[in-house]
């Protein structure tokens, strides 16, 4: 048997097994401290492995293909990463209660979000994206309280209709292609007469994961109420799993699409600053990172929409998307575990603790020397606006810009947030082993990751140039004027 087949059925369905292993009570503690070892069998696909092999599975479904290529490993990487050090933090992080229940859930979810990193064939891809959107309630609702149970149904509901969406489309465009196999399908949709409503079904469908505005609201809903790990995880792989589904299906390359292309390209624009005015009035710490998390994917999606506009460009920028959303992945998840942290009393230790907390929310805002930097000067140079044949090309560059801002501005009030609810005391270890890990990967283990952006150098000896260096700060100083003028504004009200 061939080592990738090997990685890759352990990786898959050793989570599978959590739902049997829950029918003996004496197993929690097994299944609990095992939980972050269940992501290592894909971490070792992604990097001992390379692009190219492809495993078929003929007695599954309808005749099973699995694969890697390079945009493949990219998100396998970030998905296995972040359940692995969200994984120990769970360890950590979890009481008795429920516990069974969470690692069944967990489990499953996680099988699902692997499994559709690597599926080729309709069937295999469809069947894992569901198991890990229906698998997930079981997260979202975990802790039983009213709130959480709303927030439940309205996920549910959210996650019923982009399904349908998803696997309509999903057969539209098979029967387009005649063929199973996603590599056939934008080619297919390319030339459909059907085009523009598979288009649509399957932007709204994967727009649903991915916190395309207006239908967004699941997320600030869902985050707040979830345990810690499974907010890092809903947020820093699981809603890339749409990303995924657009890169996979729509005729990025194939034809060009103006009329998509700024459709999304105004999407973008709405997410990234729209989110920012709810986000920076919510008074809980992972409501905030909600909205920046749709904040974020809506800078994603002015890639999704130039890439749909201009075919020759869409190669490049799959490969900056893919970046962005590692170095989003990573540094949003280290966020939400660190709302579950206490610091310590100590003045010193407490000022190292909240630097950790505040450095991959800084990269998120495009920091200097951080992979934010690099992530951000990959899409404004990938967005550059010219010969794009999109009717909002001339307002690209300020809208990067204005995402910036939006980006920091919600970091900042996360950070407000979270000194007022955090607690002083200590942390159980392997909490805050997750936590530091999560931290690691975020801002140092990026630079080695096997990624490849046309035009850029890796590693840790790139360095900006000056004229990058002033365009990546001075959003970043817009932001800290206007939250200060904010906290200066409610100074002088509290005065009269």
């Amino acid at each position: 048997m061939a080592p990738q087949m090997v990685l890759v059925l352990l990786a898959v369905c050793v989570p599978l097994v959590y739902p049997a292993m829950a029918l003996r009570p004496g197993w929690s503690r097994a299944m609990r401290y095992v939980l972050p070892v269940l992501p290592l069998p894909a971490l070792v696909l992604a990097l001992a492995t390379g692009p190219g092999w492809q495993l078929e599975l003929p007695w599954l479904l309808n005749g099973g293909l699995w694969a890697m290529d390079e945009l493949r490993r990219l998100f396998l990487l970030l998905t296995a990463v972040l359940w692995m050090v969200a994984g120990i933090y769970a360890v950590g992080y979890l009481g008795a209660r429920n516990l069974r229940r969470f690692c069944v859930f967990w489990g499953l979810t996680l099988a699902g979000n692997l499994g559709l990193t690597l599926a080729v064939d309709i069937g295999s891809f469809y069947s894992f994206f569901a198991l890990m959107t229906f698998a997930a309630y079981g997260l979202v609702v975990h802790e039983g309280t009213a709130e959480a149970t709303f927030a439940g149904r309205v996920y549910l509901v959210m996650a019923v209709l982009g399904e349908m969406a998803i696997l309509v489309g999903l057969l539209l465009a098979a029967a387009a292609a005649d063929s199973q196999i996603l590599t056939d399908l934008p080619e297919a949709i390319a030339g459909s007469p059907r085009q523009d409503l598979i288009i649509a079904l399957l932007l709204g469908g994967f727009g649903v994961k991915a916190g395309l505005p207006l239908l967004h609201f699941w997320l600030p809903l869902a985050h707040p109420v979830a345990p810690t790990p499974a907010s890092a995880v809903l947020s820093g792989a699981m809603i890339k799993a749409g990303l995924l589904g657009w890169l996979v299906t729509l005729p990025f390359a194939e034809i060009a699409m103006p009329g998509w292309g700024t459709l999304m390209i105004l999407a973008g624009a709405v997410g990234s600053i729209g989110a920012a005015i709810p986000g920076v009035v919510q008074q809980k710490p992972k409501a905030v990172l909600a909205y920046s998390s749709i904040s974020q994917m809506g800078l994603m999606l002015l890639m999704v929409g130039a890439a749909l506009a201009d075919p020759e460009r869409a190669p490049v920028l799959f490969s900056v998307i893919a970046l962005y959303a590692l170095h989003h992945g990573l540094a949003k998840g280290s966020l939400f575990l660190s709302t579950g942290l206490s610091v310590p009393a100590g003045r010193l230790r407490r000022a190292g603790i909240w630097l950790l907390i505040a450095l991959p929310g800084f990269s998120l805002a495009g920091l200097p020397f951080t992979s934010g930097a690099l992530a951000k000067l990959a899409m404004k140079d990938g967005l550059a606006a010219n010969n794009l044949d999109s009717a909002l090309a001339g307002y690209l560059a300020p809208l990067m810009t204005a995402g910036a801002v939006a980006t920091l501005l919600l970091v900042l009030r996360y950070l407000w947030t979270l000194r007022s609810k955090v607690e002083t005391g200590h942390n159980p270890p392997l909490l805050a082993a997750g936590w530091l890990a999560s931290v690691g990967v975020s801002l140092v283990a990026f630079w080695w990751l096997p990624w490849q952006v046309e035009g850029l150098v890796r590693g840790p000896v790139w360095l900006p140039q000056p004229y990058q260096l002033w365009a990546l700060v001075w959003p970043m100083l817009i932001a800290v004027a206007l939250a200060a003028v904010t906290l200066l504004a409610k100074w002088l009200v509290k005065q009269r």
